[in-house]
């Protein structure tokens, strides 16, 4: 794997299933900027909310390779792991793939991570263990506390007066 962090505003993001996964791996997505359509039969009232706010999208059906067609990034997470498996077999090479029900299926991973300012910090084991990375993360956070967030904006502040003529 090759870890990389992407601007997501404006991308086409397909989220099959409602359930907490489905939420969790949305939120981040959102606050970025992503246009995210969600499609599930059934949907948890987070993300029942969120589409009456016309923040995302929510279609209340079984999920189609043509809803997926044109995504940029495809995150399957439904409680069936056959129709995940069938979502990253029609995905297209060229789309990016999350399976939330087994990460050797899709070409991504979504790592547990965190920001102070524009200090973004993320932590995979790899699917290994997400309880462990969750435990690094913790571990992180407190070491990289709030204030660290003045600091990288003053570094920022410093690299952009290096640039400018």
């Amino acid at each position: 794997m090759f870890p990389l962090f992407i601007r997501m505003e404006g991308k086409k993001v397909v989220i099959a299933g409602g359930g907490q996964i489905a939420y969790r791996r949305l939120l981040p997505l959102l606050d970025e900027g992503a246009c995210i359509t969600v499609i599930s039969p059934k949907a948890i009232d987070a993300i029942v909310h969120l589409a009456e706010q016309k923040r995302i999208t929510w279609h209340a059906r079984s999920i189609e390779p043509s809803d997926y067609a044109d995504a940029f990034f495809i995150i399957a997470a439904t409680n069936d792991p056959n129709v995940n498996e069938q979502i990253a077999t029609y995905a297209s090479p060229n789309q990016l793939v999350n399976v939330a029900s087994n990460h050797l299926i899709g070409n991504v991973h979504v790592p547990t991570f965190f920001s102070r300012g524009k200090l973004q910090i993320a932590i995979t084991t790899g699917g290994a263990s997400p309880a462990f990375a969750k435990q690094i993360k913790k571990q992180l956070e407190q070491q990289f506390d709030e204030s660290i967030a003045q600091h990288v904006e003053e570094l920022y502040k410093q690299r952009k007066q290096r640039k400018e003529p």
